[in-house]
């Protein structure tokens, strides 16, 4: 079921991207003995950028790999980690995958910070280019 407004499209659009911006679950893996139900957010920004707040906690950014991904029409965030705790010996590692609708994110602009064992990875929304008009011969 798609909403659309012919007399407001971009209230509706944005709706939709947050509905097709998907966390992939069959992806995620995160080898601790606690696991979060919900390891993450998404927060649009005033600027229509996105934020994902991923929590890692236990691993420092050194053990982390952020990476964009696209192929066949889809975009994905990845993120993958890895880490040996000193203390009891086990071995943590992070997999989790994110689906971005290509139509409003830019995988080329995507930022990542990190702090007190969250991960912040910010996607700038794609440039909207207005109404473009294609004339085409008349044969």
């Amino acid at each position: 079921m798609s909403l659309k407004n012919t007399k407001n499209n971009d209230i509706y659009d944005m709706f939709d991207f947050l509905v097709n911006f998907d966390w992939d679950k069959n992806f995620y893996k995160f080898t601790r003995d606690e696991k979060d139900m919900y390891p993450y957010s998404v927060n649009r920004n005033e600027d229509n950028s996105v934020t994902i707040v991923h929590n890692v906690l236990g691993l420092n950014k050194e053990d982390l790999k952020l990476s964009t991904k696209i192929a066949d029409g889809k975009g994905w965030i990845i993120i993958e980690g890895e880490t040996k705790d000193d203390i009891t010996g086990k071995i943590y590692s992070i997999n989790s995958k994110f689906n971005c609708d290509l139509k409003y994110c830019d995988l080329n602009k995507v930022s990542s910070s990190m702090k007190n064992g969250l991960l912040y990875i910010t996607i700038a929304p794609k440039k909207n280019d207005s109404v473009k008009t294609k004339f085409i011969n008349i044969d």
